[in-house]
């Protein structure tokens, strides 16, 4: 089989996921050990920000611990849902700490309403006007640089808590492959309605085989 990754692409990967350790023992230090004029604030950023920094890193880990890079056979089912898992882990506390984020930026600079009132949970988030507004111009242009990921990682969490949850497709069927690939598909369905589950475990396995011989 083919590989899937060029030995710069594995480099760059490897590289990459060891630098994610680095900037996370940094920048979790960095907040944890800041002096707080606010114990909410200090709150968010230890029991909020800091424990999603930690879980964000593990769940890095299980995708290349369960999938890596270099791996070229199709992994087993329940593999593909334990990096699911972890992938949609990521983007639910990725979009978490964005929140955590702002939570201690509104507590720490006592951000309040226009009336003075505590700001509604609605309107705390890096995004919202009362927020923004208390930010430096400077952060509040690098923000505006960053607004197609945001919307991206939006786009990702919407999806996860309300539409189609992000998955792993176990493999690929390329175009010559796919009348062979339906027809197992539809033999198996009707060995589960006749109650042969035995045949059903033959054409699941001849189908991943299928699609196995046209990946390499």
């Amino acid at each position: 089989m083919a590989p899937h990754f060029s030995e710069e692409h594995l480099a760059e990967l490897r590289q990459g996921r060891l630098e994610v350790h680095q900037q996370f023992a940094d920048l979790r230090q960095r907040y944890i050990t800041r002096k707080y004029k606010s114990d909410r604030a200090r709150e968010y950023a230890t029991h909020g920000f800091g424990r999603r920094l930690g879980t964000l890193v593990r769940a890095i880990d299980q995708v290349y611990e369960i999938l890596p890079p270099e791996r070229e056979d199709i992994p087993e089912r329940d593999e593909v849902v334990d990096a699911t898992i972890a992938i949609q882990s990521f983007v639910l506390n990725a979009f978490g700490c964005l929140d955590n984020l702002a939570w201690i930026w509104v507590y720490e600079k006592d951000i309040k309403g226009r009336d003075g009132s505590e700001l509604d949970t609605k309107r705390v988030g890096l995004g919202s006007k009362e927020v923004r507004a208390s930010f430096s111009k400077k952060f509040r242009t690098y923000l505006d640089s960053r607004q197609k990921w945001f919307e991206n990682l939006k786009d990702f969490r919407d999806s996860l808590a309300h539409r189609i949850p992000l998955y792993v497709p176990p493999y690929i069927v390329t175009p010559a492959n796919v009348d062979e690939y339906n027809r197992l598909e539809q033999a198996s369905g009707e060995a589960v309605q006749g109650a042969d589950f035995q045949e059903y475990d033959r054409l699941q396995q001849e189908q991943k085989n299928s699609a196995y011989s046209a990946l390499g």
